[in-house]
């Protein structure tokens, strides 16, 4: 009878600490957000002043104050909620060099994401070639979805100073990012085959894809129309030209031509390229890794080098 009381009472002491954790994170992303929207704010509502034309707008210590202690307390509570979740899925804990080995990829995928993308003319121009992924998918296959998850968290953080519609395009893009990891990581969790990697990447490749393209139609192109200043005839009249200049996309038409005329084929060649390289350097990275980390796979207890050898000779 104690016993079941103290099971009681430690179950709702969990769901208490689930509930707290969830709120902390929300309050973090709400400082934000809310850092953001005063920055943007602000600087729309900036007149230099009469000595100083010349003047451009300087945020405020409190927008700092703002948006650095959110990402603080974002990272923070999202770190004990991983802890949480760890214990209750009786998932291994994290070592501090799968800790290390994460953050490195975490770094690199920023880096990819800054300085190794490109346009292509026949795509509109703010869809970019970029292979920020290629780090994430590597941390998923090695130590689950869940630690892929992490590292597509600290690259939205990154990715916050830089951003031009006050976090929303940024917010868009971990939700195509987590969709990405945990459909392929828990399809190659599953199946550690060649013929499991393959399904995880080509339906992780297509739930991504899908993802962008509702991220596109409800989040980012609404939010590059009412925050970012885009005029509707200016997204309009890019499409139109991209399509040779035939006059057949409108206004009305537009959400259609883009979705399934640019976002669609451009998510599918750019995830292509990026399934390529990740399956062409996996098993060289991770054979790196084990060679001086000496680490397993967190979430199957399942050594990286016990991988089946048909998925190692179809990489090389």
């Amino acid at each position: 009878m104690e016993n079941s009381v103290k099971s009681v009472q430690t179950s709702k002491k969990g769901t208490l600490y689930l509930i707290l954790f969830i709120i902390v994170l929300l309050v973090g992303l709400g400082l934000i957000i809310t850092g953001f929207v005063m920055n943007k704010s602000m600087r729309d509502s900036f007149v230099p002043p009469l000595d100083n034309p010349k003047a451009k707008y300087q945020p405020g210590w409190y927008i700092y104050l703002l948006e650095i202690g959110g990402a603080a307390i974002f990272l923070l509570s999202f770190g004990y909620l991983y802890s949480f979740l760890q214990i209750k899925l009786n998932l291994k804990k994290m070592t501090i060099k799968q800790m290390a080995v994460i953050a490195i990829f975490s770094a690199l995928s920023v880096i990819l994401y800054y300085f190794a993308k490109f346009n292509l003319p026949i795509f509109p121009s703010w869809l970019d070639i970029q292979f920020s992924d290629v780090p994430a998918l590597f941390v998923t296959f090695m130590y689950g979805p869940f630690s892929g998850a992490l590292t597509i968290i600290v690259r939205f953080f990154c990715k916050l100073p830089g951003t031009s519609t006050v976090g929303v395009g940024e917010l868009a893009d971990v939700l195509i990012g987590l969709t990405l990891c945990f459909v392929a990581g828990f399809i190659y969790k599953k199946h550690r085959t060649i013929k499991g990697a393959l399904c995880a990447l080509a339906i992780g490749m297509a739930s991504a894809t899908v993802m962008a393209m509702v991220a596109n139609w409800l989040i980012l192109i609404p939010a590059y129309k009412e925050i970012a200043g885009f005029p509707q005839v200016a997204l309009t009249s890019t499409m139109d030209k991209i399509l040779g200049g035939q006059h057949i996309v409108t206004d009305s038409n537009f959400m259609v031509y883009y979705l399934f005329v640019g976002v669609l084929p451009f998510n599918l060649f750019r995830y292509v390229l990026v399934f390529a390289i990740t399956m062409i350097l996996y098993k060289r990275l991770k054979s790196l890794i084990v060679h001086f980390v000496g680490d397993y796979d967190r979430d199957e207890n399942v050594s990286i080098e016990d991988e089946p050898e048909e998925l190692t000779e179809a990489i090389e």
